[in-house]
């Protein structure tokens, strides 16, 4: 499955929030139960309509100019889920009330009618690797957006070749700054070593929808009412 929970997917059940919740959230009235979630999976955004987006149009243009099949290309954020029901780890820049680079943010900031979520869990790995991956983010937090490697992934798209015959492969120094995508593949490092979610080069959103490193069976998500 590659289309995700969508905003157009009636809710499952109502739920009473006390707590504070992103405007956006309170706003369309429903958040994503992230119950049958665990720490370290990985949690893929894609707007509903690109057209309205034009950073993520721009990057799923290039992800297909890479050679990425669309239901993996229309994927273009991603995130790791630190499993506390709500909370992700993530790179991302202009965005309001953020610093830019790596942040700790609310999932339900996504929970506004524009956005499909997909979950994808890490295979062969017990509960505490996977709570490794979460670990391995976290590590990460306050380091700045690369915009470096949004050059490096367009340079590639460019060649026509696709990503993984036009990056190279050579050992790398730890990164000092991710965007979302090479974040969750420097976090998966972390913990365990996969076959392609980091060969040398660096993945995009779509690598990560495709990747055979997560399961088949992807974690159930449904959207809740807040009452």
């Amino acid at each position: 499955m590659t289309d995700g929970l969508l905003p157009s997917i009636p809710a499952a059940a109502g739920i009473r929030i006390d707590r504070e919740l992103p405007s956006q959230a309170r706003l369309w009235g429903r958040i994503i139960d992230l119950t049958q979630l665990e720490a370290g999976d990985l949690l893929l955004f894609r707007p509903i309509n690109p057209a309205q987006d034009s950073i993520s149009r721009r990057i799923m243009q290039k992800q297909i100019d890479g050679g990425m099949p669309n239901r993996h290309a229309q994927w273009t954020h991603a995130a790791v889920y630190l499993g506390d029901d709500e909370h992700i780890c993530e790179a991302n820049f202009k965005v309001p009330g953020q610093a830019d680079g790596v942040v700790i943010r609310s999932a339900f900031d996504y929970c506004d009618g524009a956005h499909a979520v997909r979950a994808r869990r890490p295979k062969n790995m017990s509960p505490k690797q996977r709570l490794r991956i979460a670990i391995g983010a976290l590590t990460n937090l306050g380091k700045g957006y690369s915009f470096w490697q949004i050059v490096k992934f367009a340079r590639a798209a460019n060649t026509g070749q696709g990503f993984w015959k036009s990056l190279w492969r050579g050992p790398q120094e730890p990164p000092q700054a991710f965007v979302c995508s090479t974040l969750y593949q420097d976090a998966y490092n972390f913990a365990f070593q996969g076959a392609t979610i980091r060969m040398g080069s660096l993945s995009t959103p779509a690598h990560l929808s495709a990747s055979d490193d997560f399961e088949a069976a992807e974690p159930p998500l449904r959207w809740l009412t807040i009452e």
